[in-house]
């Protein structure tokens, strides 16, 4: 079977057809679904597919929900990933060029067109809209656009006025992750591997000498307990000017925090000259040895740390490696001895951070300060009694920092906490002070509390979504949204200055209700058409168009807006979605009103990235195993689950699609008398059950467990009926292929559309989904034929023990009242214990009746009689043809005058026949 020809054939009639351009419809429930947008700078990979397939399997499947559903594309032109490529052509990195050619699989002479970052742009949206196409995106492609777009940039210049104007965008000093080669402020999508750097500060105190001893720390209130500084040995150290102090820095030190502070090298000395210098604690004002470390790393803080062994094992390893045993604990914390690292005997530094987490968390939320003021000098004595001592660590941490600037021995620097980190073009990022850079004020504290509130207008999925994307904005810290190079817009007060890629996509999917309609814009046009306010007979005359296609433009932003369901990949819960949300709530007042978040897609175990070289290119996989496998291995499994893509699993999936098209071509050339029997009945109400699950796990965006009823238990329900009936039902059968096409279509729709047309008139694409009612359930045939079933597995797990026989004698214990009982405390949710309080056989009952599946629990509750005897003799030869029985009694086990053959009897529950095998 040639999936990816099935794929184009129907794909071409759905363009021709126009079946998924999305117009305003007043008499129809609309439904906005949106992904975001992909950066230009390379192919769509297998990680695009997982996030843009779910969202389209949810697009198809609610549209067959009788919604006017609305499924855009665009793409990212902006920032830095673009231009950071087509440099590297430029510069002829080998590795880039390789990786074009072997991986992206495009010609050599073509690649070097690519140097140019507008080409290379247009280059891959070609491909990139070529792929989506090719995996079957649902998508109105007349609203396609890129963030060059003259258009496009005046509505985000509009945003940008829009925050100014609202106090939300501020020019302030602030720290920054920077290029130091490019000369920018850097986020997320500046970095490579995606990285977003985490800026924390920490504090510097100075400890006194031949020059000052700068040591960095995010634990000033430990400064009692410093017992030493220790410096690495593998690098060089500068004397330098700062402020009136001549000051000691490792090289590494000096050259990133040149970045932040002014500076000035005067000299150079070397790691082994200082060990064993004297230092002088500036809070204790005791003495302290320089010692030396290859446990220091030079390039994190000033290159210089405070030892203190009793709150830091890796400090307490670095003392005791250098004589220094004279060390004790300044905090008292609940679970903690009282030297904190006393027990701790470890080497290995995974584990030394682990335990120093460990300590540093309980001593922050639960530490209390010691009587630390009998290690200061008198003079200090009563403001250390009265303001650390007995304190809390959080409010002494406070108290200390102020004692140490009121003695000018205190100082502040940032750090990258994840670092190192690297700029696409090479460069190691390091943290900048700008002075008079535009920010967006994410840290707004009444900003931040609205967002917050308003998470609960949006429905989360997974749920537990919800709180990281809690974390990340209680966490947010200001933006910086200027790039002094790039492809993108410009802030209209300043065209020196580039708005970054992740500030000009938060409010762009409002820019997908009008992009197709749009002629001409301004600001009083955006006014209109987002924010209701202005005239439109103004704007036409200002615009030169029509008063009616203003006023258009407002009908189709009103109608579609706001996002339904905006799907993602989890790596954006740190920036782009809290940015979206904040956005939307300040500038529109329309939230979206769901956020569908999904796991990676690994390859080898891995995160995909151009260093591992596993990336896996959407195209190459739509090649190699067909469209629809494709779409079912990415966008099925688990929606949080990272998911690893293999050639088994894929292979597995389009072995399956073929055996599925297999039996319902053989099942519509199939000829019957039309019987409705016992096993029409069941067949009946397992599709009734089944559409009725599978409606709700797809309502849910549960397509893993939908997805497994619709490929695999489905079809084994049409073979079971198969070998159940003595001859098909060829009105039920066509009717349930309908249904089962119907189901299958979201997920696999060119298998879909393909076998539809052998049977049915029209479009798959244009049913609606199927309904339970559109089948009867028959409780008595689903209890019948579940209880053979169920007979037939016990008889094959007894064949499998004690091997093969010719002849079974059944028990069957008659007690429907029982079952019943018992099915009834199950689906109430009764558990083992709460039902059968101890009862031996109450145990055995349940659990046997919690073997079988809902549909059958429910329907045995509404019989009033089920006979196992009767059904049994009914579905003998039934039976012995499933199994290598030739005989098969049945008998009460309640009858006093029946045999007990190998005691078996007594054993017989309702529902759970006791079985006895007799060999020849």
């Amino acid at each position: 079977m040639d999936f990816n020809a099935i794929a184009e054939k129907w794909q071409k009639v759905w363009e021709e057809k126009g079946i998924f351009e999305a117009k305003v419809d007043e008499r129809k429930k609309k439904y906005f679904i949106t992904v975001p947008f992909p950066y230009t700078n390379s192919p769509m990979h297998i990680g695009h597919g997982r996030t843009y397939v779910t969202a389209d399997i949810y697009a198809r499947y609610m549209r067959m929900k009788g919604y006017n559903v609305l499924f855009p594309f665009a793409f990212q032109f902006t920032g830095t990933p673009i231009l950071s490529v087509a440099d590297a052509i430029k510069r002829g990195d080998q590795d880039i060029i390789d990786f074009f050619k072997n991986v992206y699989e495009i010609d050599e002479e073509k690649i070097k067109d690519l140097s140019d970052p507008y080409k290379l742009a247009e280059y891959f949206k070609q491909e990139m809209e070529k792929t989506a196409k090719a995996i079957g995106l649902s998508v109105d492609w007349r609203r396609s656009f890129t963030t060059v777009d003259d258009r496009f940039a005046a509505f985000i210049q509009w945003q940008f006025k829009k925050l100014k104007d609202k106090g939300k965008l501020i020019k302030e000093t602030d720290a920054v992750g920077y290029c130091p080669r490019d000369q920018f402020p850097v986020g997320m999508h500046d970095t490579k591997g995606d990285v977003e750097p985490e800026i924390e500060k920490l504090d510097v105190i100075f400890f006194e000498g031949d020059y000052f001893y700068p040591v960095a720390t995010s634990r000033p209130e430990t400064v009692f307990a410093g017992v030493g500084v220790a410096i690495s040995p593998l690098t060089t150290y500068v004397i330098a000017e700062y402020s009136g102090k001549r000051i000691l820095l490792s090289k590494e030190a000096l050259e990133k925090l040149s970045y932040q502070k002014e500076l000035k090298k005067i000299g150079e000395v070397k790691p082994e000259e200082l060990k064993g210098k004297e230092a002088v604690n500036p809070v204790t004002r005791k003495k302290v040895k320089v010692v030396l470390s290859k446990l220091v790393d030079p390039s994190i803080g000033t290159g210089l740390i405070m030892l203190t062994p009793a709150h830091d094992p890796i400090h307490k390893i670095i003392a005791e490696d250098n004589g220094i045993e004279d060390y004790y604990s300044v905090i008292s914390s609940p679970g903690l001895p009282e030297i904190p690292t006393e027990e701790i005997d470890v080497r290995d530094m995974a584990e030394l951070k682990d335990f120093a987490d460990q300590i540093y968390r309980t001593e922050y939320y639960k530490g209390v300060m010691k009587e630390v003021s009998a290690y200061v000098p008198d003079y200090m004595k009563q403001y250390v009694k009265e303001m650390i001592s007995g304190k809390p660590v959080k409010d002494a941490r406070i108290s200390t920092v102020e004692l140490l600037n009121s003695i000018g021995r205190h100082d502040t620097i940032y750090e990258i906490m994840n670092g190192p980190i690297y700029c696409r073009c090479g460069a190691q990022i390091v943290v900048k002070v700008i002075k008079d850079q535009w920010f967006i004020a994410y840290d707004d504290p009444e900003w931040k509390m609205a967002v917050l509130n308003s998470l609960d207008n949006i429905n989360f999925v997974p749920s537990e979504v919800r709180k990281d994307i809690e974390k990340a904005i209680f966490n947010l810290r200001k933006r910086a949204v200027g790039r002094s190079r790039g492809l993108g817009v410009k802030l209209p007060w300043d065209e020196s200055e580039i708005i970054d890629s992740l500030s000009d996509s938060t409010i762009y999917t409002a820019f997908y209700t009008i992009s197709h309609l749009l002629k001409k814009a301004n600001d009083k046009l955006f006014d209109y058409v987002f924010l209701g306010l202005g005239n439109p007979e103004e704007i036409s005359k200002e615009l030169g168009i029509s008063k009616e296609e203003v006023e258009e433009l407002r009908r189709e932003y009103n109608y579609w807006y706001p996002v339904d369901s905006r799907h993602s990949g989890r790596d954006l819960v740190q920036n782009h979605l809290p940015y979206y949300i904040y956005n939307h709530l300040e500038i529109l007042g329309k939230l979206p009103r769901q956020i569908v978040i999904n796991g990676f897609v690994r390859v080898g175990g891995k995160k995909m990235s151009k260093s591992f070289r596993n990336v896996y290119p959407l195209s190459k996989a739509i090649k190699e195993y067909g469209v629809d496998p494709v779409r079912i291995a990415l966008a099925t499994p688990k929606l949080s689950e990272d998911v690893e893509f293999n050639s088994s699993v894929v292979t597995s999936i389009a072995d399956q699609l073929k055996r599925i098209y297999s039996l319902i071509v053989e099942l519509l050339e199939a000829k019957g008398e039309n019987d409705f029997g016992i096993a029409e009945k069941w067949l009946s109400s397992i599709m009734s059950e089944k559409i009725k699950t599978v409606d709700e796990k797809m309502r849910n965006l549960d397509f893993f467990e939908a997805y497994n009823i619709i490929l695999y238990d489905i079809y084994n329900d049409f073979k079971d009926y198969l070998d159940f009936t003595n001859g098909i039902n060829e009105d039920l059968i066509k009717k349930s292929i309908s249904a089962w096409l119907r189901m299958i279509y979201p997920a696999a729709p060119h298998i879909a559309e393909e076998l539809w047309s052998k049977a049915f008139p029209g479009l798959v694409a244009e049913q609606e989904y199927p309904k339970p009612e559109e089948f009867t359930i028959y409780p008595e045939a689903v209890v019948e034929k579940g209880y053979v079933d169920y007979v037939i597995s016990e008889i094959k797990e007894l064949e499998r023990i004690v091997g093969e026989g010719e002849k079974a004698v059944i028990y069957v214990n008659n007690d429907l009242s029982l079952a019943k009982d018992t099915a009834k405390a199950i689906e109430e949710g009764q558990s083992l214990f709460e039902f059968a309080r101890g009862n031996e056989k109450l145990e055995k009952v349940y659990s046997t009746i919690k073997a079988y599946d809902g549909i059958f629990r429910k329907s045995l509750l509404t019989l009033q009689e089920f006979d196992e005897i009767r059904t049994l003799a009914n579905y003998a030869n039934y039976i012995m043809s499933k199994t290598n029985l030739s005989q098969l009694s049945v008998y009460d086990s309640n009858d006093p005058n029946v045999p007990d053959f190998k005691g078996k009897k007594s054993q017989a529950l309702p529902l759970s026949p006791a079985i006895v095998i007799f060999s020849s």
